[in-house]
């Protein structure tokens, strides 16, 4: 299984567990502005940003695949629902349905009830690590994956998520 598919069944749970009462009152929007660049938190400038997907899975938010010139892909995907119940009742949904195998769950020290998953795809042939976290009323899911001998450290992941964190309450004043 590509990196692309797992990161957009990530996406698709999350979207498919989000209720449409608590949209109601979520702001329209462009919200790639919340889509923090890796080549940031790495300062590099080995990744290329794919075309950004708005509202993913018909949800307000915006998601975007970083490709690394070395095979490694980044899915970031940011949701901003009603409230910040809602957020987090689509991470717990999500994290419970993550497709990752061999998974190892961990507390990580990113927004409100950060998670990082570890493990691999239901295949096998990639390494992944999946960040789950909110912030007041937006849900974020960050998936790195690359070689399955060479997962993400992380110390990285969770910087990322971060610096994530930190472009979601600067963008969105929580």
């Amino acid at each position: 299984m590509n990196s692309r598919c797992v990161g957009g069944l990530t996406a698709a749970l999350l979207s498919a567990s989000m209720s449409l009462a608590g949209l109601a009152s979520a702001d329209p929007g462009d919200y790639t502005v919340l889509l923090i660049d890796p080549n940031v938190v790495t300062d590099s400038l080995a990744y290329t940003a794919g075309p950004p997907t708005l509202n993913p899975g018909g949800q307000p938010g915006a998601m975007t695949v970083y490709s690394h010139r070395d095979g490694r892909t980044i899915t970031e995907t940011v949701w901003v629902l009603g409230d910040p119940g809602a957020a987090a009742g689509a991470i717990s949904s999500a994290q419970a349905a993550t497709p990752v195998a061999n998974q190892k769950s961990v507390a990580a020290p990113v927004g409100q009830g950060g998670q990082l998953i570890t493990g691999t795809s239901p295949d096998g042939t990639r390494s992944l690590s999946v960040l789950y976290f909110t912030e007041g009323n937006a849900a974020s899911s960050v998936e790195f994956s690359g070689p399955v001998a060479d997962p993400a450290p992380n110390d990285l992941v969770i910087e990322f998520g971060q610096k994530q964190d930190g472009l979601i309450k600067s963008q969105l004043g929580v």
